[in-house]
């Protein structure tokens, strides 16, 4: 069952909500680094969907960046993550087209 789009007036109460809970934390730190940490502590980003993100990232400035295959990525990758080649390259091939390949995500690196 799909999820039901959110109503603009939830996102914004949220994200007042969730601000002000972060100012009142990291107060003279925060920064959006720390916000970002606060999310994972909060539980609000799970840390393995962190991960993930940060593997997806770093294969596509791989590809960008080498002549290198998938394969190539996660056999060089595995004691960064400290995961299989094979763990590596299924997060890469399920979590690619939900984090980048939608219309409204900028594809550009910086």
């Amino acid at each position: 069952m799909a999820n039901k789009p959110i109503k603009k007036t939830v996102m914004d109460r949220f994200n007042r909500q969730i601000i002000a809970d972060y100012k009142k934390v990291y107060e003279d730190n925060a920064n959006l680094e720390n916000f970002v940490y606060y999310l994972i502590k909060r539980g609000l980003i799970p840390t393995e969907r962190a991960r993930n993100y940060a593997i997806v990232r770093d294969y596509q400035k791989y590809t960008l960046d080498t002549s290198g295959t998938k394969t190539d990525f996660c056999y060089t990758m595995e004691k960064d993550y400290k995961l299989s080649e094979s763990q590596i390259y299924n997060i890469i091939s399920r979590n690619l087209p939900i984090f980048f390949l939608e219309k409204h995500i900028d594809y550009s690196l910086e």
